[in-house]
């Protein structure tokens, strides 16, 4: 019976084996494919802060050409007053004259 324990203690311990090396084996793919999945997530987070970024770029851009029309409507409007002023003082004048 010697023969038959060697054998039996053979196949467990290579059934031993072959379950440590398949728990290693999912230990790993477990392991890639959580860095798959945070480099996904980075990349992500990465894409989502230079989109904000972008929009933000967008929004100060029109906020400052916003700003220059108005800043341009000011000077036209005042403009416009002082040639109406002008217009009205000499209508004054020549009717004075």
């Amino acid at each position: 019976m010697g023969i038959l324990d060697d054998a039996k203690d053979a196949m467990k311990s290579a059934g031993e084996k072959i379950s440590d090396v398949a728990g290693d084996v999912k230990d790993t793919v477990m392991d890639k494919a959580s860095d798959a999945k945070d480099a996904v997530a980075d990349k992500m987070g990465d894409a989502k802060d230079a989109a904000q970024d972008k929009l933000g770029d967008a929004k100060d851009a029109a906020s400052d050409k916003m700003d220059q029309a108005k800043a341009d409507a000011k000077v036209g409007k005042a403009k416009a007053e002082q040639g109406a002023t002008e217009a009205v003082n000499n209508a004054k004048d020549q009717m004075r004259n």
